[in-house]
């Protein structure tokens, strides 16, 4: 007990005891009254065994007679105080009310919820009840989120590059295919709707920009999004909810977003005056680096890998530098492009797409040295097989992986399979840490833990970590199944949701024949009656019946990738606008008789 409430209960006792005795003292003095008056009656002659009734009256009178007016002065009321005459008896009342209230409110200030608290930090400098450390499309998403549950929520975003949250996909996309130079400076492309749009972020809320001494002015932190660009997060303190900054600046927060993306993997390093012959594809500045390269005649460019961003990269750039006379070459170890998605007779297919876009394309190839060549100018790459390719610049595009070393200083928990940092399925890895994107390995509660590298997941994801961040009570579980696509050339357009994987048993439903697979075995073509296809999954055709030359061969279908019986992933080839259909049917176990249901709102069969 604080000293207050000792005092009080001090005052309380005492009050106690006084009120205990102002009720004794009239009963004690009626019975010394009544002892002396039976004392009188005796010494008269009178016992109460022979005058009971006389002796009984006789003091009753004498009591009211003698001692009345004495009972009547302790028990009657104080007389009312003249004009200006203090009471002081309410003014110890009145004491003690205002000791009881002071106490109370010192306990109230002991035991206040830890919001208050918070509440209080908002006006201290250096303190943001939010802060998002990655300027990508998942902090965006969770910004605006964030902001849509509290619209006065001050937010901090913080990221390394020197723009705004933007998207990453038209990079090696849509990007490529524009008409005008001047679209292209300015960061804007087409999209498949015909649509002009800018690949920065748009939404509702106002950016502010900040520097590093913008951030040194502001006292504390006001209603809206900041965005501090060109700066790095060099520790994060769950303990005391504080991250620094690589200048060594020290902030507060309240709720943290990880949204730190992933970093391009790097194969090949050229040290010295070739250095910057080879490169990573992610950011950009990146691109505009690549695309300034392949506005000259006449360059060589050599893409190292063959999964989503090395085969769209190689496309894109062939295709743009046709009239400059640009020529790309693509190195990969897998026997096609996309062969680590695709089942292996659609990746050998879509090679030979490739190819018609004017990609020369090396499969089953590693590179096992390079050097630059020609005074420095160009560099030479030595295959495994002792094959040499000259180019003028080299792409490495083989992948990202999760950037966690933020994270792992931090102590988070890392996901040592699928990479990325361990959140449960409400997107938290600590108390008022939330992750989303890239760097991410979630619960997926259909599939199991997953980390997806796609900007749907990023999407979607930031926002429910956003919604999350900006409820104290109710979190929303992260149940999206996120979609990705992507186009190589213009005879070649998919969209997929789920999980795929080359090593899983597929099950493929075209236009024209039906084609199934079990994991890496050799496609085949099945008979052309879909439901006898379906029955026939268990007995394979010979390989030779693909022919890879039939541009047309694989115009519109549907790919089922399964595990266990149960449809994990699905892959809509040249068929738009299903991936709602396919995320009905994920997680479903597969059934050969019931195939044609299953799949009839695909339009697979229709004209």
């Amino acid at each position: 007990m604080n000293s207050l409430g000792f005092r009080a209960a001090l005052r309380s006792t005492a009050r106690l005891g006084q009120y205990r005795a102002a009720v004794a003292a009239p009963r004690q003095t009626m019975l010394s009254l009544r002892q002396t008056a039976r004392s009188y009656a005796a010494s008269h002659g009178n016992t109460p065994a022979q005058h009971h009734t006389d002796s009984d009256a006789a003091w009753v009178i004498g009591s009211l007679l003698i001692f009345g007016p004495m009972i009547y002065k302790l028990t009657a009321p104080p007389p009312k105080k003249k004009a200006g005459e203090s009471d002081h008896h309410s003014s110890h009342k009145k004491e003690e009310v205002e000791v009881t209230q002071e106490a109370e409110e010192v306990e109230e200030a002991e035991t206040a919820p830890a919001a208050a608290s918070t509440a209080s930090a908002k006006h201290e400098k250096d303190f943001y009840p939010y802060i998002l450390i990655g300027a990508g499309t998942a902090s965006f998403a969770a910004m605006e989120a964030i902001r849509e549950k509290d619209s006065s929520a001050a937010i901090l975003i913080i990221g390394n590059e020197d723009i705004g949250p933007y998207m990453r996909p038209p990079l090696s996309k849509e990007m490529w295919f524009n008409k005008s130079e001047e679209t292209t400076e300015n960061l804007s492309f087409k999209d498949w709707q015909g649509k002009e749009r800018n690949i920065v972020l748009q939404g509702k809320e106002k950016i502010d920009a900040l520097n590093q001494e913008d951030l040194e002015k502001i006292e504390s932190a006001e209603s809206g999004v900041k965005l501090l660009t060109g700066v790095t997060v060099s520790d994060l303190n769950v303990a005391e909810q504080s991250i620094t900054l690589n200048n060594g600046k020290v902030l507060k927060y309240g709720k943290v977003l990880l949204a730190t993306g992933g970093v391009p993997k790097t194969l090949l390093v050229l040290k010295g005056a070739g250095a910057d012959k080879v490169s990573t594809f992610r950011s950009v500045e990146d691109f505009k680096h690549l695309h300034s390269l392949v506005k000259s005649s006449d360059k060589k460019i050599v893409v190292v890998g063959g999964g989503f961003l090395g085969s769209e990269l190689a496309v894109a750039i062939s295709h743009y530098g046709k009239d400059k006379n640009v020529k790309v070459t693509q190195i990969f170890p897998e026997d096609g492009n996309m062969g680590l998605v695709f089942p292996r007779y659609l990746s050998k297919w879509t090679t030979s797409q490739v190819e018609q876009e004017g990609v020369v394309v090396k499969a089953n190839s590693r590179v096992a040295s390079t050097k630059t060549v020609n005074e420095g100018k160009q560099v030479e790459l030595t295959l495994e097989n002792g094959e040499k390719v000259v180019a003028d610049h080299v792409v490495v595009a083989v992948g990202i992986e999760a950037n966690v070393e933020l994270a792992k200083k931090a102590g988070l928990e890392l996901d040592e399979i699928r990479g990325g940092v361990a959140v449960n399925a409400e997107l938290q890895a600590r108390h008022n840490v939330y992750c989303a994107g890239d760097m991410t390995s979630f619960h997926d509660v259909t599939l199991g833990r997953r980390r997806v590298e796609h900007y749907d997941n990023a999407i979607l994801g930031g926002r429910v970590a956003g919604q999350n961040m900006a409820s104290d009570k109710l979190h929303k579980t992260y149940k999206h199944q996120s979609m990705f696509w992507s186009d190589l050339g213009p005879h070649i357009g998919y969209e997929a949701v789920g999980i795929l994987d080359s090593k899983l048993s597929t099950v493929s439903i075209w236009t024209k024949k039906p084609t199934v697979a079990e994991g890496d075995k050799e496609a085949t073509d099945a008979p052309s009656d879909a439901a006898t296809a379906e029955r026939a999954t268990a007995t394979p055709l010979p390989a030779e019946a693909v022919k890879v030359e039939d541009k047309e061969k694989y115009n519109k279908g549907l790919v089922l990738y399964l595990k266990d019986k149960k449809i994990v992933g699905l892959l809509m080839w040249n068929n738009f606008g299903k991936v709602e259909d396919a995320r009905k049917i994920l997680g479903q176990v597969y059934d050969t008789e019931k195939v044609e249901a299953l799949v009839k709102p695909f339009g697979i069969h229709e004209e």
